[in-house]
Formats: C-alpha cells, sequence, structure tokens
C-alpha cells in the first residue's frame, strides 16, 4: 500500500513538472540590456524590472545582458569599450542560450536600448518580436550626459574623455558614449569618423540593407521617452528626434528625419504597419514605476505566444 501511494505521489509530481515546463516553454523570455554606470543584476535597478517581469508572468525566463564575466566588468563596459566588440559578444552570448533559441522580446535601458536596436539589425539570431526602449539614445546625445552611474570614477572618466573630442583617435575607439555622441555643429567629421551611430543609422551613403530587413521583421518597436529626462541631450533622441543640422536648439521630430522620410532603417515601414508606438514616462531619467512598467510595458508586450 506504501509503495502503492508513494507511486501515486511520485507520478503527481512529475505531471506537475512537466505541467510547469510546458507553461515555461509557452511563455516568450524576456531580455534585459541596462544603461550607463549600471550592471545586469544590481538589486535596485535591473533586479527590480526582472523581478517584477517574473511576478507578472510566473514562469518566464529573463536574460539580463552582462558584458563581460564579472559584475566589475560588466559596469565597466558602460563606460569604457568598443560598441561593435560588445554587440558581438552579446550576440554569441544570446545565441548559446538555449532557452532564448525560439526568439524573445526585449527591454533597453538609455544606452542599452540603442545597443538591442544594433542586436536586431545586425544579429537578430534568435529574433527579437517586441523591442521596448526606455530613455534611448537612438539619435545619439549632443551634448556630455550627466552621469548617474554608481561608479564617481567612471563617471569623471566619460566626461574627461568626451571634454577631449568625442572623435578623435584614443577616444572614439574606447569611450562608449563617444560612440553615440552626435554633433550638430560637426556633422561631416560625426559621419567621417564616429565609430558607431552613423553605421546602426545608416546615416552614411552606402546603406546597408539588412539593416532595414531585420529591423521590419519586428511585431512591435515601442519607443518610451522620459518627459523630464536631464541625461540624454536632446531627450527627443528617444524618439529618434535630433537637433537640426548647425543648431544645438532647433529640435527635428522623427516625421521630418531622413532615417524615417527616406527609410534607412525601416522606421516608416513598421509605422505605416501600426507596429511603431511611442510612449511618454513621467520623471527623468530611468525612474520607472513598477506599476508604469506592468500596465505599459508587461501587459501589453511581454509573455505573449
Amino acid at each position: 500500500y506504501q509503495r502503492r501511494v508513494h507511486g501515486i505521489f511520485k507520478m503527481k509530481s512529475i505531471v506537475m513538472l512537466l505541467a510547469m515546463a510546458a507553461v515555461a516553454a509557452a511563455v516568450r523570455p524576456v531580455v534585459l540590456w541596462h544603461g550607463m554606470g549600471d550592471t545586469c543584476c544590481n538589486p535596485l535597478s535591473m533586479g527590480t524590472i526582472k523581478r517584477e517581469i517574473q511576478r507578472s508572468i510566473p514562469g518566464i525566463y529573463v536574460y539580463s545582458v552582462e558584458v563581460g564575466n564579472s559584475t566589475e566588468a560588466d559596469q565597466l563596459a558602460g563606460f569604457i569599450g568598443n560598441v561593435n566588440d560588445q554587440v558581438a559578444s552579446i550576440c554569441a552570448k544570446i545565441k548559446a542560450d538555449p532557452q532564448l533559441a525560439g526568439g524573445f522580446d526585449a527591454i533597453g535601458f538609455s544606452q542599452g536600448s540603442q545597443f538591442l536596436r544594433t542586436y536586431v539589425q545586425r544579429c537578430n539570431d534568435p529574433p527579437v518580436h517586441n523591442l521596448i526602449t526606455f530613455g534611448g539614445q537612438h539619435m545619439g546625445v549632443s551634448g556630455i550626459p550627466k552621469c548617474v552611474g554608481l561608479n564617481k570614477t567612471l563617471c569623471e572618466l566619460m566626461t574627461e574623455l568626451l571634454s577631449k573630442g568625442a572623435y578623435i583617435p584614443g577616444v572614439r575607439d574606447i569611450s562608449v558614449q563617444a560612440q553615440y555622441f552626435r554633433s550638430p555643429i560637426d556633422y561631416k567629421t560625426y559621419l567621417a569618423d564616429n565609430i558607431f551611430l552613423p553605421d546602426i543609422n545608416n546615416e552614411k551613403d552606402a546603406k546597408n540593407a539588412t539593416y532595414k530587413a531585420n529591423l521590419i521583421k519586428l511585431q512591435n518597436l515601442v519607443l518610451i521617452k522620459w518627459a523630464n529626462d536631464t541625461v540624454v541631450v536632446p531627450r527627443d533622441s528617444s524618439w529618434f528626434g535630433a537637433y537640426a543640422i548647425g543648431s544645438l536648439s532647433t529640435i527635428v521630430p522623427i516625421y521630418n528625419q531622413s532615417i524615417y522620410t527616406e527609410d534607412w532603417i525601416g522606421l516608416q515601414t513598421l509605422d505605416k504597419a501600426g507596429k511603431l508606438t511611442f510612449k511618454l514616462c513621467p520623471g527623468d531619467h530611468m525612474h520607472v514605476t513598477t506599476q508604469y512598467l506592468h500596465d505599459e510595458v508587461i501587459v501589453p508586450y511581454l509573455g505573449k505566444d
């Protein structure tokens, strides 16, 4: 009798485990990429985001990007390194993760926004279904960003490097922020010497057709701008807006930018298909409540099959 009871309990346990595995398999995973000065697993930032997603969608797999092999290396990589190499390394890490093999949704925060967009445009294997970006610098920054990192020394180093000149050798190749610094005053030098942003935005004469082909595969591209952002200059960059060439005051919105009107990376195509969404988040840079995350991101975009 005891053997029979034990067998029944064992069988029920197996059934429950199989059911849980089936639920997890049916829920599309999520990839997070943090911003400048942060790390993959900071319990007060990405950790909070991850917990809220997992609380809202039981069984979901959340992968938080770590550049390098340690928290220290990850934080340093937010300031120092070649973004092209960093994205390539994350493409390899994501491809090697069997839990992401069927594709995933992605949320980028601050500079992690344009880095995840670069993943879509250059790699997208496995594919991203919904890409949500918070406070991204999609059209770069045109002023030295106010540093919100926890490491004061790295913040000071970033400011010093950019102050020397974002496009000079010795700065452009190692300063992460220099690689998305877009000067409207010296636009020709930006196009010629910036090693990252002009390429992923297809601003150069030779266009990369793969970038558009991959981006338009998205089910949704959701661009979230912080209403009172004091870090991203100009904050309209989060919506693909930028200063007019030759100006540090006049903003040209996305619909008047060549990247949209000439559809360099597929923004117009996504928009006409109803797949491009603009949202405004109250507060300053990286200030997002779990309620906003739940209502505006998790419920409408995450965990779908």
